[in-house]
């Protein structure tokens, strides 16, 4: 635990971090402090308006209050302390002594992160597992609202489920149990990644019951969909397609290759050249690939592609039912009997 003296106004409070959120903004309140806590700069500097010390005594806390710089702030300090106590304490002592973070917060993202998978070719399901789990008594859950949070918010969100947020707050009134047992949550999801949370705060601000839901955005979309009459199909991937793609992953491989080397500037002709392929090879797969697409379309006859470079001339010929019926009967009003 870390000490914090603040001194405004000619109050004093001294409490302990961490601490629950609503808990310390009425401290903090009581001296006068009627701001969030994200806005309470630690460091002491001239325009600051108040005064505040910083105590700690174990080799963890220590080695937290090392880091701080002037523009970090209380909030910042007790999300980090409140997930450094849930860990392992020698094991998070470990990794913040490892961390190359500068400040609090990001030593924050970097110890929150998730650690990265291993490339594999094995089929990889992200989930969570229950500890010695006896049942699963599944429950229909009723998406009342989808709430999308950014990147930082929704690993805050998944990483201090205890803590108290304002979108929780503002939306108590989609979470409840109906007559029917069917709970009626809202999915918080994280705009960038797509993965989510299902929430039933029961009337508080924090994600009292939730479960983590992998691809929550595309299920969000796709049900939107069904419920404009559409459906989401995806078609499987021509061979024209697969080798555009490999050769658009294999330059953008070789450019973050050279990037790492030093490299700062590129052209995709040099690039390329580079693959034993060129831009006249890249405009042939995608004519081809466009040519094959069109092709599995409905109503469609006929596509013929001319691999010929000339220019004002068509590339793609394309042929539907329809003008070959129109062609038929113009053939038939031209005879007589």
């Amino acid at each position: 635990m870390i000490g914090i003296l603040i001194k405004n106004n000619e109050k004093t409070l001294f409490t302990g971090l961490p601490k629950e959120t609503e808990k310390l903004e009425k401290q903090l309140a009581g001296i006068g402090l009627n701001v969030p806590l994200h806005s309470i700069n630690l460091s002491n500097h001239n325009d600051i308006g108040y005064e505040i010390e910083i105590y700690a005594q174990s080799q963890i806390d220590m080695e937290v209050a090392s880091r701080i710089i002037l523009h970090d702030n209380i909030g910042q300090l007790n999300d980090l302390l409140t997930y450094v106590s849930k860990g392992n304490s020698d094991e998070m002592y470990d990794r913040i002594c490892e961390s190359c973070a500068e400040n609090i917060s990001e030593l924050y993202k970097e110890i929150t992160a998730p650690p990265e998978i291993e490339t594999t070719d094995k089929l990889v399901i992200k989930t969570a597992l229950n500890y010695k789990a006896t049942d699963y008594e599944l429950v229909d859950c009723i998406v009342e609202k989808a709430i999308a949070l950014s990147h930082d918010e929704f690993s805050s969100l998944i990483s201090l489920t205890d803590n108290c947020y304002d979108f929780l707050a503002d939306n108590r009134e989609y979470m409840y149990f109906d007559k029917d047992n069917n709970c009626h949550c809202v999915l918080a999801y994280d705009k960038e990644n797509g993965d989510g949370l299902l929430i039933d705060a029961e009337g508080y601000d924090y994600a009292r019951y939730s479960a983590y839901i992998h691809n929550a955005k595309e299920m969000i979309e796709q049900h939107e969909m069904e419920q404009c009459g559409l459906k989401a199909v995806k078609a499987p991937i021509t061979e024209s397609e697969k080798k555009l793609l490999d050769t658009i992953s294999s330059a953008a491989d070789r450019i973050a290759t050279f990037a790492h080397l030093g490299h700062k500037d590129f052209t995709i002709e040099d690039t390329l050249k580079e693959l034993d392929c060129s831009l006249d090879d890249v405009h042939d797969m995608l004519l081809n690939a466009i040519a094959q697409k069109v092709r599995k379309l409905d109503g469609i006859s006929s596509v013929e592609v001319s691999n010929l470079s000339i220019p004002l001339q068509p590339e793609i010929t394309v042929t539907t039912e329809e003008t070959e019926e129109q062609t038929a009967d113009e053939e038939l009003s031209g005879l007589s009997l």
